[in-house]
Parts: C-alpha cells; sequence; structure tokens
C-alpha cells in the first residue's frame, strides 16, 4: 500500500476541484451515481451541490474495496456549512459508499463536496487533550482594557456551534493590560461529525466596575476538515471596543 502525506491529499483535492473529475449537477431530490476516480490505493469524488439538495442519496463507485473515507471539503470554503452528510455507509463488500446529501438552494454555481478515500485506516478527530484549560482546541485572547474591569467569555448555544462540546464561558475581572485568556472548546468525531467541521462563535462582553458595558463582539474559532488547522478570528465590535489578530492572539482593546 503507497504512503500519502497530508500535501498529497490537498493536491489530489485541488486537482479534483478544477475538473479532472466531472462534478455531477445536483438536484432537489433523487439519486445520483460518482465514480471515484484514482487508483487503488487513492481515489478522490467530487459531487456538486450548485442549487442544493434535498435528501439525495449518493453512490461513489470505489476502485478497491479496503478504502476508507480520509476526508470531505467544500468548494467554495463558505460551502463547508451549506451541506450535510447522514445515513453514510460502506456496502456491496466496500466497493461503494453511500450516503443522503442535503444542501442550501443558495449554493452558487460551481459549488461541490469533495470526498477523498486512501487504504488504510480513516481518519478520526477524537478529542487531543492538552490545552491549558484541559481543552483539545483553544486559543488565546489578549486584553488591555484596563484594571478592574469584569469580562465575559460565552461559547457555543443559541445555534452559534457545531461539532464541538465543553465550550469555554467564563468571567474574570482583569489585573492589568496585555492580559492573555484561552477560550476554545472540545471537538466531537463521532457520527456526521467525523467529516463536518467543529467550530463555534464566542461572545466577548466587557463592563467597568460600576457595571456600565464598555463594549461587547464576538470571536470565531473553527476548522476547515481536513486541510486546515484550528483558527481564531476577530468578529464584530462595537464602537467601544476593537480586536486585531497578532502572532500571540486575539487582541481586544478600548477604543
Amino acid at each position: 500500500m503507497k504512503c500519502f502525506s497530508m500535501r498529497a491529499l490537498t493536491v489530489l483535492a485541488l486537482t479534483v476541484g478544477v475538473g479532472v473529475l466531472a462534478a455531477v449537477p445536483a438536484a432537489a431530490a433523487g439519486k445520483t451515481n460518482v465514480r471515484c476516480v484514482g487508483s487503488a490505493d487513492f481515489c478522490g469524488a467530487k459531487v456538486s451541490i450548485a442549487g442544493g439538495a434535498s435528501n439525495r442519496i449518493v453512490t461513489i463507485g470505489l476502485p478497491n474495496t479496503n478504502l476508507k473515507l480520509v476526508g470531505v471539503s467544500a468548494i467554495p470554503g463558505k460551502a463547508r456549512r451549506a451541506f450535510g452528510i447522514s445515513k453514510a455507509a460502506f456496502r456491496l463488500g466496500g466497493s461503494q459508499y453511500r450516503f443522503t446529501l442535503n444542501a442550501v438552494r443558495s449554493n452558487p454555481r460551481g459549488a461541490r463536496i469533495i470526498l477523498l478515500f486512501a487504504a488504510g485506516n480513516a481518519v478520526t478527530r477524537s478529542p487531543r487533550r492538552g490545552g491549558s484549560l484541559g481543552l483539545d482546541q483553544e486559543k488565546k485572547a489578549i486584553f488591555s482594557v484596563g484594571t478592574g474591569m469584569t469580562v465575559s467569555i460565552v461559547g457555543g448555544g443559541g445555534g452559534t456551534s457545531n461539532c464541538t462540546s465543553n465550550e469555554t464561558n467564563t468571567t474574570f475581572t482583569t489585573k492589568g493590560d496585555n492580559e492573555p485568556h484561552s477560550f476554545g472548546f472540545d471537538t466531537r468525531g463521532s457520527g456526521s461529525c467525523a467529516f463536518e467541521p467543529s467550530w463555534s462563535n464566542f461572545k466577548v462582553s466587557v463592563k467597568a466596575p460600576g457595571g456600565t458595558v464598555i463594549g461587547s463582539g464576538s470571536l470565531s474559532l473553527g476548522d476547515v476538515w481536513p486541510f486546515a488547522d484550528y483558527k481564531a478570528q476577530c468578529g464584530s465590535f462595537d464602537q467601544g471596543l476593537s480586536c486585531t489578530k497578532s502572532s500571540e492572539g486575539l487582541k481586544i482593546t478600548r477604543r
């Protein structure tokens, strides 16, 4: 069996994305048959999600019976949150991979999902403990908002997270400027979360000692499975606070 590096996986994904494989037009419902193009050790298939799909049965014909799913991604990147895969299973002795596809109608022309298969063990995303909070994914927010300010960081809830658990929910009082605080979550890798991205948005608020709100905003942390690391980004902040990204983390300052 050949050994493939993540670089090789990425190269094939990009090759698949530019048209080596013929994308199957998406339909609201029905069935789609796709051939996984490659070798007995490694292949890629793509399915169009342009215009949406509703409970569409997709069957991928595989060139070998010992292949495992090692990655699912979407093009363009924003489409990664605009589709869902369920009831996924190998069938006919491993020569086919079948799943039910749902996708939003607003997906643009050319939008598609890419599925990669390789011989060997399937990639899974079990939590990797070790962060300072005991979370498997965490980043730092650095606060320069003054001393004695009450800061809260609240993640998840209200449909603002996907495939995560134990999102940071904390409140603290600042002791000075350039004060680092971690935020993050545990990823969930079971079921559909084995190939969906894990992400969460975190609400941030800063209050003065008397309780007056200085400002509020949001931070995000998430991945684009399977090719990108987890990244933290500044969201929108109101007039009292600003957020910038640096090599040290996300810096929140008073305006």
